[in-house]
């Protein structure tokens, strides 16, 4: 597969100047060393256990939690066929697992069942790590809390939510 030798041309002709930020594989150390490396080939997302991995619109690889949730077996990182590629991931990190797998936050937005008084606790009954809390607060359907330093970012919660209320978003810290 021939690579897009430049992205950033094709995003200004259809006039998308600014790139949209991507949830590329687990442990990249930063979208720029990821895609000045990255040749496209897709055998990440052949090789994904989950189908969670989907070619973005310049053709990389990126993570569509809408399709499932990510069991970190590395299969994607395993796969590259650059040698080279392997200082794209943090190594310690994938192996240890002693970081989150991307820079981002979970997130609970105003669509949620919950918080428009409708009972709904779909996401909580996916999420193994037990991350989303339901409590009664000053109404008669318990209301959702997260904690976002006990999550391993899988998305399960992402896919099982009906309204599309729950969401990865980039930390602040990171570009």
């Amino acid at each position: 597969m021939e690579k897009l030798a430049d992205p950033s041309r094709r995003r200004f002709f259809r006039g998308r100047v600014k790139t949209k930020q991507e949830i590329r594989l687990p442990w990249v150390i930063n979208e720029a060393v990821f895609t000045s490396g990255c040749t496209q080939c897709q055998k990440c997302i052949t090789r994904c256990e989950t189908n969670i991995i989907v070619k973005d619109e310049d053709g990389y690889p990126k993570i569509d939690f809408s399709l499932g949730e990510c069991s970190f077996c590395n299969k994607c990182i395993e796969a590259c066929e650059q040698p080279l590629f392997s200082g794209a991931f943090t190594e310690e990190n994938r192996v240890n697992k002693s970081e989150k797998a991307w820079p981002v936050t979970l997130e609970i937005s105003d669509k949620c069942l919950a918080k428009n008084n409708i009972y709904c606790q779909s996401c909580r009954d996916e999420c193994e790590s037990s991350v989303i809390k339901f409590n009664y607060l000053n109404s008669s359907i318990p209301q959702p809390s997260l904690d976002n330093i006990d999550c391993n970012q899988c998305g399960a919660c992402i896919k099982s939510c009906p309204q599309d209320a729950i969401a990865f978003t980039f930390n602040a810290t990171e570009n």
